[in-house]
């Protein structure tokens, strides 16, 4: 960390405590019993032993929670996130005497979490024991195969945050089970040990089997059935070399252990299941001979939210940072290794499409405005704009000082939350800049790149040549843009743009004459192949949050006389009015579509619609007129519609052209 810099952030950091020990809540005199969240919660460590039966169902334990009150708050009560019902129970005591749970509701049900006042406030520094006991139904079947969890245990509560504690486990299981745990055996006690973790899962799994490798100190498990055991070898085997790269990289990996345990059964990628345990869906999937890429991509990003999303976590709603910053270690490796090089532009390609669709995607939003969007925030915003936005901050910042922020900010922010807006303090401290039109962009607004190469100009000049490459910002958004230019003699020079410029002229001298100009030639910058037309306000709120196929009709009618020039938007609103019963509009909708000059696929697939739109309005002459057209266009390939029934391939415009296209009834 540059010098002064370290100092600062104490600084912002002590004042945040000053304020905090100077406000009323700082008094023990307000020791009341009204539940108060600390703004720095207390860690603590939780003894546990568990008995989980899954022959009948239960999960039963007791457990013992130590903390010291390192916060400036007295602690009067606290919360435990857990349910009392008659399918869970729970008991607390401190210093021997029973607490009763207050907030008593119909039946003596007490939804999560259950607070309880303690026999006398906590003061700064002092130390609270808790000794609890609990039980609850699984709500699995008798002898079922596979139990998962990480809510299983009575766990102290502050008002959702993420918090780091430490763990001694110890669980007794019905036999016939394989045991994974988010903790590193201790084989002389039998307890699972885990220190700074930021949830304690556990999974029982029936018949499976498992491989361990050691790595650096970092033990990794595959746990997996005889069937996908193939698949397992190569995430096994992937995760033992993600994890020396991470640690080599980075300069350290978070935790002692690893877990890699089955997800679903289709083949869909993966998620933390908790501190230390990563779940793959598919396992069983594995086909002979299949290249291993997916399986690599799978393992190395589950791996890389081991730093963010556990070690490092998120406390904005959408959490869209962690995500971010563990794709871009994801992508690091696979670039690194060769595995795949064009990760990147995978990761951005679904923002990159959605733009032309007039998707409000902007990244700061209430939580109860995701709520409403109909489109897939997840895939286009969360896990494709986030992306491109570390992405871009690279470029903007230079790969040296952003990748010294990224390192710097695991190893400040390990155990605590970071949220984008301390991020963009934190990227600002250590580059000097500030960088308000950077996130106000790309975070709190819906502006995209859009810049193209207008002209290039390469005339001798003494001994060599000087080139001209003239670059014109075409979208709404003003970023420094990275041009290389490759010269005759097989020379490279790059240079990057002036952000405030609309048409910048970047100058090279060189021996030899321009051969080639590239625009962002890493493709680190996620930029719309062409500006996307204006349209009115009404048109713009219509789309802005998505629709569904019920809506159809109003969105075409609000956007029919549009220059919306989006194929994907025109060809999705024209199977949405097909499926609402809204032929004739479901046709100019893709007439819309043909007349874009689609990909040949897309164009195919219009002209099969078509044919199939005129036979249902009864106009047989119309619609074969479309079907020959199809077959002309034919690529070999097919477009699926298996939600509508259907799949328009060569084969099916054959059968159109010997019988007219009849619509199923619906039941």
């Amino acid at each position: 960390m540059k010098a002064g810099h370290g100092l600062e952030l104490f600084v912002i950091f002590f004042l945040a405590l000053l304020g905090a020990c100077c406000s009323p809540e700082g008094n023990v005199s307000g020791a009341d019993g009204r539940y108060k969240t600390p703004l720095n919660p207390p860690k603590s460590h939780y003894r546990i032993d568990t008995r989980i039966d899954l022959e009948d169902g239960t999960v039963t334990g007791r457990e013992t929670i130590t903390l010291q009150n390192t916060s400036t708050i007295p602690l009067t009560s606290v919360a435990l996130a857990w349910t009392i019902s008659d399918q869970s129970s729970l008991d607390v005591s401190a210093g021997g005497k029973k607490l009763a749970p207050l907030a008593d509701e119909e039946g003596g049900k007490r939804k999560s979490p259950v607070s309880f006042v303690l026999p006398h406030p906590i003061a700064p520094r002092e130390r609270l024991v808790l000794d609890v006991s609990f039980s609850e139904k699984t709500g699995t079947d008798k002898g079922e195969s596979e139990f998962l969890a990480s809510g299983w245990y009575p766990r102290l509560w502050w008002d959702g945050l993420p918090l780091h504690d430490s763990f001694s486990v110890k669980l007794d299981v019905s036999k016939g089970y394989t045991l994974a745990a988010s903790g590193r055996l201790d084989k002389k006690t039998g307890r699972f040990e885990a220190q700074g973790a930021k949830t304690f899962g556990i999974y029982l799994g029936k018949d499976m089997k498992t491989s361990s490798r050691e790595v650096d100190g970092i033990e990794i498990t595959a746990v997996f059935t005889e069937k996908g055991a193939k698949a397992a070898a190569v995430c096994l085997e992937t995760a033992a070399d993600a994890v020396r790269y991470y640690k080599n990289w980075l300069g350290f990996y978070p935790f002692p252990f690893l877990t890699i345990i089955p997800g679903g059964p289709r083949r869909a990628g993966g998620y933390p299941v908790a501190t230390g345990m990563v779940a793959v869906h598919g396992l069983e999937t594995y086909v002979d001979g299949e290249s291993p890429q997916h399986w690599q991509y799978i393992t190395s990003h589950e791996i890389g939210h081991e730093y963010w999303g556990e070690w490092v976590m998120d406390p904005d709603k959408p959490a869209w940072l962690w995500i971010s910053m563990g794709i871009y270690a994801d992508a690091e490796y696979m670039l690194a290794r060769k595995f795949d090089p064009k990760r990147r532009a995978r990761w951005i390609g679904d923002y990159i499409q959605a733009i032309p669709m007039y998707y409000d995607m902007t990244l700061d939003i209430p939580p109860a405005q995701e709520d409403k969007i109909l489109y897939d925030y997840n895939n286009m915003v969360i896990h494709s704009k986030g992306p491109a936005v570390i992405n871009a901050l690279a470029v903007a910042l230079g790969r040296e000082t952003f990748e010294r922020i990224y390192k710097r900010c695991l190893r400040f922010y390990g155990g605590k939350s970071l949220g984008w807006r301390d991020f963009q303090k934190f990227c600002e401290m250590e580059s000097g800049q500030n960088l308000s039109w950077f996130f106000d962009q790309w975070v709190r607004s819906n502006a995209y790149a859009c810049y193209k190469i207008e002209s290039t100009d390469s005339r001798p000049e003494g001994d060599g040549f000087k080139t001209e490459i003239r670059i014109k910002r075409l979208g709404p958004m003003k970023m420094p843009v990275p041009v290389k230019a490759v010269f005759e003699d097989g020379s490279e020079q790059s240079a990057l743009t002036d952000r405030i410029r609309d048409v910048d002229r970047l100058e090279f001298q060189s021996r030899a004459k321009l051969k080639e100009a590239i625009l962002d030639p890493e493709k680190m910058i996620a930029m719309a192949d062409k500006p996307v037309s204006e349209i009115s306000p009404t048109a713009a709120k219509v789309l802005s949050l998505g629709w569904e196929a019920a809506d159809s009709r109003e969105v075409f009618e609000t956007i029919k006389d549009e220059t919306i020039e989006s194929i994907d938007l025109w060809y999705r609103l024209g199977t949405d009015l097909y499926e609402e019963g809204h032929l004739k509009e479901a046709l100019t909708s893709f007439e819309k579509v043909s007349a874009l000059s689609p990909d040949p696929i897309t164009a195919f697939a219009a002209q099969g619609w078509m044919g199939l739109l005129e036979d249902l309005a009864g106009r047989r002459a119309e619609a074969l007129v479309y079907y020959r057209k199809a077959l002309s266009l034919d690529t070999g390939e097919s477009m699926g519609h298996g939600n509508l029934g259907f799949r328009i391939d060569r084969k099916w415009i054959e059968e159109r052209l010997r019988s007219p296209f009849a619509r199923e009834k619906k039941a």
